[in-house]
């Protein structure tokens, strides 16, 4: 029986580890060519037009997070 149980125990550790995982993963983004946070055209490979934009953007993000969005 202690078999059984210990797999189960196992196995919930594990979906806890990778529940985790998940919430914890920052979104990976895309470059488009837009900026991610102005939506101006910019050359491909990039992500934001500026630096101001990138802070913005990382400002935005993490006030979404702290408000649980």
């Amino acid at each position: 029986m202690s078999d059984v149980a210990d797999r189960a125990e196992w196995r919930i550790e594990k979906d806890l580890q990778n529940a985790r995982a998940h919430v914890m993963k920052k979104p990976t983004l895309d470059s488009d060519g837009h900026c991610h946070f102005c939506d101006e055209q910019i050359a491909h490979g990039r992500l934001f037009c500026n630096a101001d934009c990138r802070d913005d953007y990382d400002k935005e993000q993490a006030a979404l997070r702290r408000a649980g969005a």
